[in-house]
């Protein structure tokens, strides 16, 4: 499984990649807030607090508005603003 964030609609902005699961991303000194995602593969659920807590959106190599797991913006993913996370689950 695999997913790239980025900070940025359209990819504008640095990238992240994930490739395992991540309860507190703080503890890695990581704090993004997502605007633009790409699933090459699996299902990922994205939290805003640490331990897997809090609203979550999930992003789906099958998702996005044409089905190929790119989301450009948060849009994509029914939201209505960049999405803040703290932590990352594989499915």
């Amino acid at each position: 499984a695999k997913l790239i964030v980025f900070s940025a609609t359209d990819f504008t902005a640095p990238s992240r990649q994930f490739q395992s699961n991540d309860p507190d991303l703080t503890l890695n000194g990581l704090d993004i807030d997502v605007a633009s995602a790409f699933v090459p593969s699996g299902t990922w659920t994205l939290y805003d607090q640490p331990g897997y807590q809090g609203t979550t959106i999930q992003l789906v190599e099958s998702g996005g508005p044409d089905g190929d797991g790119v989301f450009r913006d948060f849009a994509d993913w029914s939201g209505s603003a960049v999405f803040h996370v703290r932590s990352i689950q594989h499915a």
